[in-house]
């Protein structure tokens, strides 16, 4: 579906985290009335966002600030044909980085990334 900048949608997002991708968060959208394909980006990326305007891509995080609600960060995903802002609960994101982190902290992601079985894969004789 696609909108002008001028209208705005209401939708419910959900974030995933998993441990054994440790790195990377990855936004659903079950709430969007037509099929949206989920994003997937740096968990650190959303962690900075919260402090300071971050990211240079496709997925970009506005703190909260005055102007478009201080309680709500402002992320950015921009593909090829369309580009869509959203507004997430700042307090909400935060608490849910947290628990992230709490799960893999920070600095520690490589020991969740399962190096071994990647390289046991390549190394395996007569692997596709």
């Amino acid at each position: 579906m696609l909108l002008s900048e001028h209208e705005a949608l209401q939708i419910g997002v959900r974030l995933v985290y998993d441990p054994a991708d440790p790195l990377a968060v990855r936004m659903d959208f079950p709430g969007a009335p037509d099929r949206v394909e989920p994003w997937t980006f740096s968990r650190d990326l959303l962690y900075a966002g919260l402090r300071e305007p971050s990211g240079d891509g496709d997925v970009r995080v506005w703190p909260p600030c005055r102007c478009h609600g201080v309680g709500t960060v402002r992320i950015l995903l921009r593909s090829s044909f369309a580009a869509a802002v959203l507004f997430v609960p700042a307090d909400e994101l935060r608490d849910w980085l947290d628990e992230t982190f709490a799960s893999v902290p920070a600095g520690e992601e490589s020991a969740h990334l399962g190096w071994e079985e990647a390289l046991e894969r390549l190394l395996r004789p007569g692997r596709p």
